[in-house]
């Protein structure tokens, strides 16, 4: 029982001995003369504490957020649909043009450009200073929004291509997280350092036409739906309603975007009734017949005593399940931004 007792002191021991190592004992100075240490004109500061290391470095980090109007939770999500971006190799809009090496911004501090002071305990509460300098984090956020914009560029090159509206509407959709991302950045560089007013003009414009891209190819995006083997056109019905209620435009007559349908029908009678074993697969293609995205699924039999009741019931399961997971499939698949 000592034995444990002592381990136990010990281990406990060599934690604070660690944190105590890393957050000084004495008052440092830039907690004594903030202004002196780190000058308005040339620094942009904050002071966090917590009950840990990590605590105060992220009450300090929330709260230098803060000076660019905005919060860590904005900027975090922004981070997130940014380099989600980076996972597109798979799409088809990376198969048709080049798309240029991004900044990888993997954290809220790296975002910001933040570094931190040693802190030190007082009261039992880590504090620390968060601190921004102003000429370097400028650099720092100038170059990533030249890289930012080279991907933007490349991106428009599909985007506004308007006689192919889903490859359009595909590249514009990944061009807008970098777009909004971008215009933070802007946002923060004007704040750490004086600039004119057209000192970004040619990024701003970017966003707009990134942005203009994106409704224009949507309001293009117009599908044509066939359907092989439906039954009292169920399917097609099903089909057109999400695509419409999702902003979309159906035209049997004027479609430039190909939905071809199948639905495939195993039918089997007994003394029971008559029971059908179904399948259903959806391709959405460019007007060149170029297919971006596919869809199907098996499904369990539906039996009734009569055919029109089983076709009935097998139908209404395939319209089931394409209202609860066709659309979040397919705008997940070209990274829409709803």
């Amino acid at each position: 029982m000592f034995v444990k007792k002592y381990k136990f002191f010990i281990s406990v021991s060599f934690l604070l001995f660690c944190a105590w190592g890393l957050f000084a004992q004495k008052t440092p100075e830039w907690y004594l003369h903030q202004s002196v240490v780190y000058p308005s004109d040339f620094y942009i500061t904050a002071v966090g504490e917590g009950d840990t290391r990590e605590e105060a470095e992220t009450a300090a980090l929330a709260s230098i957020s803060l000076y660019f109007q905005t919060t860590t939770e904005v900027c975090n999500d922004l981070l997130k649909r940014y380099n989600e971006t980076e996972n597109g190799d798979d799409y088809s809009v990376f198969k048709n043009t080049q798309i240029s090496e991004k900044a990888r911004v993997t954290s809220q501090s790296e975002f910001f450009g933040v570094q931190f002071a040693q802190g030190f305990i007082v009261d039992k509460k880590f504090t620390t200073l968060a601190f921004i300098e102003r000429e370097g984090a400028f650099e720092v956020y100038s170059q990533r929004i030249k890289l930012n914009e080279a991907t933007m560029r490349s991106l428009l090159l599909l985007a506004e291509d308007y006689n192919n509206p889903l490859f359009g509407y595909e590249a514009a959709s990944l061009g807008l997280p970098v777009a909004e991302l971008t215009e933070e950045l802007v946002k923060m560089a004007r704040l750490v350092k004086k600039v004119s007013p057209s000192y970004f003009a040619e990024t701003e414009i970017l966003f707009e036409r990134i942005k203009n891209a994106y409704n224009i190819s949507k309001s293009n995006l117009i599908f044509k739906i066939d359907v092989e083997n439906d039954y009292e056109e169920m399917i097609l019905r099903t089909l057109s309603d999400l695509l419409e209620d999702n902003g979309y435009a159906v035209s049997q007559k004027n479609g430039v975007c190909l939905l071809p349908v199948k639905v495939t029908v195993d039918k089997t009678e007994t003394s029971a009734g008559i029971f059908l074993y179904c399948g259903l697969s959806v391709n959405v293609a460019t007007g060149t017949g170029d297919v971006i995205f596919s869809f199907s699924r098996n499904f369990p039999k539906k039996g009734a005593p009569t055919e029109a009741m089983a076709y009935r019931r097998a139908y209404q399961e395939i319209s089931k399940e394409l209202q609860a997971t066709f659309m979040s499939e397919f705008e997940q698949k070209i990274h829409i931004k709803n």
